[in-house]
């Protein structure tokens, strides 16, 4: 499947949930979350991986909310792994059960995405509105010894600027590859944005030596060895630098509308077309398409209605 400017879409991310238990300051608030929302049920979830698997989606990956809120959320990777999709990954804010770990250790998950912002707890606290830190660093020591783990860290400069040596270190400890990325200026971010971004270029000036790697390179994310650590990081510029002429995604959000890109105010109701997937088929082909070789400068859609 192709896009208007000869992008080849092969990565769908489903947000499977607007509900989460954190109140992550750059991307929720209470307030916001008081809106009625309605969740694409199990079965809506199967017949849209389903039409997106014919129509050549690859990759997988199951976002949020937090996924892991939902209790059909294994049914969900084992029907995507039954009808042929092996990259298949989910993101999580880490905060599991001892059930759920074993769940996923099990599972057809091919990779885990953590969000992890900082190693203090009283930031962490402050940040999130829970006091959980040491639960989700023991899920990420847990998981990391049997499945394939990044960590996703937001680059805060009140947060966690400072920090970036020690998350770096904690992440090789876990055998674990961490990712910083740029705040971006997407709804409840757009009023700390002035105040709290930092571009990747800042934080490669603290290292002495490092130099890129060619982990993935269909990934949004550049990796460098950083020689400082003896150890890989990836970095996602999603303001300073974009990778709009590489994009090969689009989304569909935990009330069943599809977007090209994140930064999108209008989607497509895929809920409008689920009796009849030949119809559903040609209108996803129709309306992706459609999708924008630039990204908007900003938006007010809510990162966590979308799907991060």
């Amino acid at each position: 499947m192709y896009d208007g400017f000869f992008r080849k879409i092969e990565y769908l991310r489903l947000s499977i949930t607007d509900r989460c238990n954190f109140f992550c300051r750059y991307c929720r608030e209470k307030n916001a979350c008081k809106l009625e929302s309605k969740e694409l049920s199990k079965d809506e979830i199967f017949k849209i991986i389903s039409v997106f698997k014919k129509l050549g989606i690859k990759k997988l990956r199951l976002t949020g909310g937090e996924p892991f809120l939902r209790d059909d959320i294994f049914e969900i990777i084992e029907y995507a792994s039954s009808i042929g999709i092996k990259n298949i990954n989910v993101t999580t804010n880490g905060y599991l059960d001892d059930e759920k770990i074993a769940k996923i250790l099990k599972s057809s998950l091919l990779s885990i995405n953590i969000s992890l912002d900082t190693l203090n707890n009283q930031r962490y606290r402050v940040l999130t509105g829970l006091d959980v830190l040491d639960k989700v660093k023991s899920a990420i020591k847990s998981l990391s010894e049997y499945k394939k783990v990044k960590i996703n860290t937001v680059l805060l400069r009140s947060t966690n600027f400072d920090e970036i040596e020690d998350l770096i270190l904690f992440a090789k400890e876990n055998n674990a590859i961490i990712r910083f990325i740029e705040l971006m200026p997407i709804g409840v971010a757009n009023r700390i944005f002035d105040n709290e971004f930092v571009s990747i270029e800042e934080v490669l000036k603290r290292f002495r030596k490092y130099y890129e790697v060619d982990v993935n390179r269909n990934s949004v994310a550049k990796y460098y060895y950083i020689e400082d650590f003896d150890h890989v990081a990836g970095f996602i510029n999603a303001v300073s630098g974009h990778f709009c002429e590489r994009c090969d995604r689009v989304r569909v959000s935990a009330e069943g509308i599809l977007y090209n890109c994140l930064f999108d105010k209008t989607g497509l109701d895929l809920k409008e077309y689920l009796t009849d997937e030949d119809v559903l088929e040609e209108k996803v082909q129709e309306f992706i398409k459609k999708k924008k070789f630039t990204r908007n400068q900003s938006t007010d859609s809510m990162m966590f209605r979308i799907g991060g």
